[in-house]
């Protein structure tokens, strides 16, 4: 397995497997149902008694808001999730954060703090942040009145977004284009 692998969680299809390089949408019942699918899938919570969840590597979780600390700018922030799992210089990380967020669109704002930007691009930050850490699976938290995650990932410009398996939880199948349904 290269991804990550659901079965008996409550909610959700029998079995749920999302290969490194694809993006899945899960729709849930409710926004009860999407966080604790989210807390079990990142390792936050523990699966219900019966349920596996099994991931070939690292699981981050991008927030629907993005996640990011207020007292950073964005390219602090996307720095912070490097250097907290990799051992590298704050310079040489420094110089690699730029060339992701800037993949992810973010090149005009990386001297901003979270508030002076749009909700749309915190959540694109919250995922440079995320592919950092190289993970293997990317939990993305879905909300009402944001921009989808379809209309803001650019997977023709973003190599690094096919590094990972990415899972998109939302309660209402609109929001879910650009990405597999998972069956």
């Amino acid at each position: 397995m290269d991804g990550l692998l659901l079965e008996g969680l409550p909610g959700i299809p029998r079995q749920l497997r999302i290969d490194v390089g694809e993006q899945r949408a899960l729709v849930v019942a409710n926004a009860a149902a999407a966080r604790q699918v989210a807390d079990v899938v990142a390792g936050l919570d523990e699966p219900p008694q019966g349920a596996v969840v099994k991931t070939s590597g690292g699981v981050r979780l991008v927030p629907a808001e993005g996640g990011l600390l207020p007292h950073l700018t964005v390219l602090g922030n996307v720095v912070h999730g490097h250097t907290v799992t990799h051992r590298v210089t704050r310079r040489a990380a420094a110089d690699e954060c730029r060339v992701t967020a800037t993949r992810c669109g973010l090149e005009d704002v990386l001297e901003r703090y979270p508030h002076e930007i749009t909700p749309g691009r915190r959540r694109l930050a919250g995922v440079a942040r995320a592919l950092r850490a190289h993970p293997a699976v990317i939990v993305l938290e879905d909300a009402a009145g944001l921009p989808t995650w379809g209309s803001l990932l650019r997977f023709d410009h973003n190599p690094e977004l096919w590094s990972a398996a990415l899972l998109l939880i939302t309660t209402d199948p609109a929001r879910t284009t650009g990405f597999h349904h998972a069956e």
